[in-house]
């Protein structure tokens, strides 16, 4: 097992606390985006310097999810914030 990369929010995002959602904005196009609930819990964990592993660990404190489940979820919400250029780093 190789070393541990952990994930970053791309340079170019700056993101906020707008009433109990998250509002990222993207500088590149000016496109933006809102995380609530899960989506807003991942964001917070990676802007803490969790990895995934971490990221699952610390969900599955905040929601009564089966773990396997919020697992799925965070793959799936990394895999697309990465395909839309908001994160940057490893798995």
């Amino acid at each position: 097992m190789g070393p541990v990369r952990l994930l970053r929010i791309a340079p170019h995002i700056a993101w906020n606390n707008v009433e109990g959602e998250l509002a990222l904005f993207d500088s590149r196009d000016g496109t933006y985006h809102a995380l609530n609930g899960p989506g807003a819990a991942i964001w917070r964990a990676i802007a803490a310097g969790r990895d995934q592993p971490g990221i699952v660990d610390a969900l599955a404190g905040q929601f009564d999810a089966p773990r396997d489940t919020i697992e799925a979820s965070v793959g799936e919400f990394l895999a697309m914030a990465r395909a839309k250029g908001l994160l940057e780093g490893a798995a």
